[in-house]
């Protein structure tokens, strides 16, 4: 049998310890144990053998570490994410609605794990601009000008395709419900904001934290990962090593464990 072992509870312990459990249970290298903590989300292995979930268990225990063993090669998938674009509180509920009209409502203990992340997204263009000669084609011909004195033009513009790479980050913030059933994905450049009310500013960013602040004060019972939790608290947002989608849904999943939800994809928000 396969065993998984992620880590107890909501927060994440220091990466330095988790590294050092790492390194003592499994036999790692500091560099891979370090890279292992860092980027594992509180996940420290997953498919392993019986004797290795022992001796990192031992490890984590003799570091003072809690964590969770279970039968695994990897982790629960999570369930779909449903698009919400707009969420209104009303009436003791959150009514969240999206596309092709999706419409939920959910009580507070109905929410059990928040998290959010940021997402860079890169696109490509073909843009089509007009080049002059190059310096080197332009001195090439001021020196055969020079030498023969016959008049020789510079050349005219050329049209040419360049490609054009532009970077936009967003914030994605997920919901999964008690039930481990449904998740809501909540994503900082589709939303409509006018759920706030007077709250409402003209910055999208700053819109959804405070979105993201209102969901977090409405589930207060929930469990919240790392990044929701600095940006709630003002904190160094860039310092956190999120690389995009997979990451938030290896923590959200970590987090959904470590909460005693059994994962159960493809139900309906109750």
């Amino acid at each position: 049998m396969k065993y998984l072992l992620v880590t107890a509870g909501e927060d994440l312990p220091p990466h330095r310890a988790l590294a050092e459990a790492l390194a003592a249970g499994l036999g790692l290298d500091p560099a891979t144990a370090a890279m292992t903590a860092r980027k594992g989300w509180g996940v420290l292995g997953a498919g392993l053998e019986e004797d290795q979930a022992g001796r990192l268990e031992a490890a984590c225990a003799a570091a003072g570490l809690k964590v969770l063993k279970m039968p695994g090669e990897r982790l629960p998938p999570l369930p779909k994410p449903l698009p919400v674009r707009k969420v209104v509180f009303d009436g003791g509920k959150a009514r969240f609605s999206g596309p092709e009209g999706f419409s939920a409502a959910a009580v507070p203990e109905a929410l059990a794990v928040l998290a959010a992340a940021p997402v860079r997204t890169e696109s490509v263009t073909v843009a089509t601009v007009k080049e002059g000669p190059s310096v080197k084609e332009k001195a090439l011909r001021m020196g055969i000008m020079a030498v023969t004195g016959l008049p020789i033009g510079l050349g005219g513009s050329k049209e040419v395709k360049k490609e054009v790479r532009s970077t936009e980050t967003h914030f994605t913030l997920d919901l999964l419900t008690a039930d481990g059933r449904s998740r809501l994905r909540l994503q900082s450049g589709d939303l409509d904001f006018s759920g706030l009310g007077e709250k409402k500013t003209y910055s999208s960013q700053l819109n959804f934290r405070l979105l993201a602040s209102e969901l977090a004060f409405f589930a207060k019972g929930a469990f919240r990962n790392a990044y929701l939790k600095a940006m709630l608290a003002g904190g160094q947002l860039s310092a956190l090593p999120y690389e995009g989608l997979p990451d938030l849904e290896k923590e959200t999943a970590r987090l959904a464990l470590a909460k005693g939800i059994k994962l159960a994809p493809g139900g309906d928000i109750k």
